[in-house]
């Protein structure tokens, strides 16, 4: 199967799952869906995808809010649930170099934002295992509220912090092009 042929099928597959689960996501199988390939989430966004490609993706799902930027070099989309009485917000915002459609991803975000640290600690200590179990390396740095691994020419980081001013705990899991990000 051709790339093109690929990416329509994983969007098409992508798209119709959404349609089917379109309640309250579950944010342990969301974490997998993000994490398990340390190089791709939700199995249709990865690096070098173009933007208008994620666009596709995201402006079709009736759960998550799109946030279109077609002046800008970044773009997200959003859903929320609630979880034991407390919001938990999903995210996932691209960059680009330039701000142009065809314009190629060269880094990522994957996110959950909640006030609850309990399922924020949950959600990060998922999210580090999950991408640990698909590296090839060891992490080159660590501490409690990160992880950095590099594989090749990408870097992965899966970071936990307190936001005081906005009260919530953002967890985060970060992909990027070292080599186009150093140019």
């Amino acid at each position: 199967m051709n790339k093109k042929a690929c990416i329509i099928f994983c969007s098409t597959v992508f798209t119709l799952n959404a349609f089917f689960f379109c309640a309250a996501f579950d944010y342990n199988k969301a974490v997998d869906e993000i994490a398990a390939d340390p190089l791709t989430s939700y199995n249709t966004v990865y690096l070098g995808m173009s933007k208008s490609d994620f666009d596709l993706d995201f402006s079709m799902l009736p759960d998550w809010n799109f946030y279109k930027n077609e002046t800008g070099l970044t773009e997200k989309a959003e859903r929320e649930t609630k979880i034991e009485g407390t919001t938990l917000l999903e995210g996932i915002k691209i960059t680009t170099a330039i701000p142009a459609g065809s314009a190629k991803v060269i880094a990522f975000d994957c996110y959950f934002k909640t006030d609850n640290k309990k399922i924020a600690k949950e959600i990060y200590d998922r999210a580090v295992s999950t991408v640990w179990s698909g590296m090839e390396d060891m992490p080159v740095a660590q501490a409690s509220d990160f992880v950095f691994w590099k594989q090749k020419d990408i870097s992965i980081v899966v970071s936990y912090r307190y936001e005081k001013d906005e009260n919530q705990y953002v967890i985060t899991i970060r992909r990027f092009n070292n080599r186009i990000l150093n140019q």
